[in-house]
């Protein structure tokens, strides 16, 4: 008789979710075929009319090219040019992924300047769309360190409709009669750290519901009460903090990005590790299993070996990432063994299709498979759950991608009454008249 040994019971979950995984490439996520479709074909002015709609905001284009130096002139107009990170052989501005999310954070009004850089700055609206139209990519299972699915897209298909800037996903929308739901986790990894820390003040804020300002409360920053409305400032400033120290950040390197003054980092910082102390305790016996023993693992055994390849941050932020991104498989196993339809993974969140007179209930048994995945994990813990429904007419609703999309439909109508085949032209000359340029 074969016996279950953890190995082969790990073998057989992770096949399950190749499993799962591939009813989830078979359903895709659903799109507004029309729309994109126009979108593609009209790519250009669309981005034209958006680089020269900014210009009074945001100067940072000549035409279609993103301008180093405008971007300078950006920069040191808003007093940022101290915080932005340079990159070690050329002292450019670094313009990648991390750098932009990293300064969103510490700078919430950046967010649109975000989103148009990526929109201005991508040469295709390449999206994987395919005949019935439906978004289907190779979901990535594993494929990331942490073992988070890491959907590919291609030249050829497209890309994954969550990857692109944040607008994009108001491409989302259900078919006729039918409707999706959006099911995240509430800042799951702050959950996850603070129940296997077994930090009680962790865990306080955490089930104060914002995490942020609650710390901010704790540590004297803010008063009782205080709310992300009332208090942004403040909140952002403990935001920045737990997230930069999250990964690494130093106090300097904090009051570098954030502008702050030196004491008031150390301030912030002390806070957080005071409060934090058992949380902190945890991550430092993490970074020592590892360099003693070589690896370190997840509750269901997903390791890190050491390596040359693997970086600092991704031993210290492992324990709660690669928990979450074993706790998202386990709910989305059970989904599919429900009969959920499951269009795909996102990060720490699922969509999910269902008729629109089912809807309601499909996202309380997700959620539900959810619940049951988090108590799995966390001994019991289960971490709050978000969830929102598109009805067909609907479209999906991303509030950081909210204002890019609004610009871009203006620009779509405007375009729509035009005459075909001069949208590029006119787009073209409207630029150049906002710029002064001949």
């Amino acid at each position: 008789m074969l016996q279950l040994t953890k190995g082969l019971a790990r073998a057989i979950l992770h096949g399950e979710y190749m499993k799962a995984c591939t009813d989830m490439e078979r359903i895709g996520v659903p799109l507004d075929i029309d729309t994109l479709r126009f979108l593609q074909d009209n790519w250009d002015p669309i981005r034209l009319r958006l680089a020269g709609d900014s210009l009074a905001e945001y100067n940072i284009f000549d035409g279609l090219k993103f301008s180093h130096q405008k971007f300078e002139m950006f920069l040191e107009a808003e007093g940022l040019e101290k915080a932005w990170p340079r990159t070690d052989k050329s002292k450019s501005r670094q313009l990648n992924k991390e750098t932009w999310e990293g300064m969103v954070t510490l700078t919430p009004e950046l967010e649109y300047l975000w989103q148009l850089y990526k929109t201005v700055t991508m040469p295709q609206l390449n999206i994987a769309c395919d005949m019935d139209g439906r978004n289907r990519v190779l979901l990535g299972a594993f494929g990331t360190t942490t073992s988070r699915n890491n959907p590919r897209g291609d030249a050829e298909r497209g890309t994954f409709i969550f990857a692109p800037a944040k607008w994009v996903r108001f491409l989302i929308k259900a078919p006729k009669d039918m409707a999706l739901a959006y099911l995240d986790w509430s800042n799951q990894e702050f959950g996850i750290g603070a129940i296997l820390s077994g930090d009680k003040n962790m865990l306080r804020s955490y089930e104060a519901g914002d995490p942020y300002m609650e710390l901010a409360i704790q540590c004297g920053a803010a008063p009782a009460g205080a709310t992300k409305k009332t208090h942004r400032p403040i909140r952002d400033l403990y935001k920045g903090a737990t997230l930069g120290i999250g990964y690494g950040q130093t106090e300097w390197g904090f009051s570098k990005k954030t502008k702050v003054g030196a004491a008031t980092a150390r301030q912030v910082f002390a806070g957080y590790k005071q409060r934090y102390s058992k949380y902190i305790a945890w991550r430092e016996n993490q970074i020592d299993d590892y360099d003693i023993g070589s690896k370190i693992s997840t509750r269901l055994g997903w390791t890190l070996h050491r390596g040359d390849r693997v970086k600092p941050n991704t031993v210290l932020n492992f324990g709660a990432q690669a928990n979450a991104a074993e706790m998202l498989r386990l709910a989305i196993i059970e989904m599919c063994r429900r009969g959920v339809d499951v269009c795909c993974p996102v990060h720490d969140a699922v969509l999910i299709q269902a008729p629109i007179t089912e809807i309601e209930s499909a996202a309380t048994e997700a959620q539900l498979c959810m619940n049951d995945a988090s108590a799995a994990i966390l001994a019991g813990f289960i971490l709050r759950v978000d969830r929102d429904i598109y009805r067909f007419p609907e479209r999906f609703h991303d509030e950081k991608g909210e204002a890019t999309w609004r610009t871009i439909s203006e620009i779509v109508e405007e375009l729509k009454q035009e005459p075909e085949g001069r949208a590029l032209g006119e787009a073209t000359c409207q630029f150049n008249a906002r710029s002064g340029r001949a």
